[in-house]
């Protein structure tokens, strides 16, 4: 099988696994997040109304240390004390699906432009 069409159909499968992790991860984990997070007098992103963008931030939040200061973008400080361990597991899922989907769409671009 041709490369191109490996990447091809590794895309697919990762655009629609990101799209059906864009939707249960807020809705589950965002949600339980931002729940306990108002329960203790913290505010969630205020930039962040309905559309999803904060799921990337939630994500890295959860597992890298370095992501958890806080900025005046997003202060995740609080988002890895409150995760539980299934927000963990969809949060890996989440990375692992956008990782997945850039890594085949951007080869596949650079395989495309400079050898065909």
């Amino acid at each position: 099988m041709h490369i191109l069409e490996i990447l091809l159909y590794s895309s697919i499968f990762f655009f629609f696994y990101l799209m059906i992790m864009a939707v249960l991860f807020p809705r589950i984990s965002i949600k339980y997040i931002d729940s306990k997070m108002i329960q203790d007098g913290i505010s969630s992103p205020s930039w962040d109304r309905g559309i999803g963008a904060s799921a990337p931030f939630y994500a890295m939040a959860i597992f890298c240390k370095r992501a958890r200061k806080p900025t005046p973008l997003f202060d995740g400080s609080h988002v890895a004390k409150y995760a539980r361990p299934i927000d963990k597991f969809l949060a890996f899922l989440h990375l692992i699906s956008t990782t997945g989907f850039l890594l085949s769409v951007f080869s596949m671009m650079i395989l495309e432009a400079f050898f065909y």
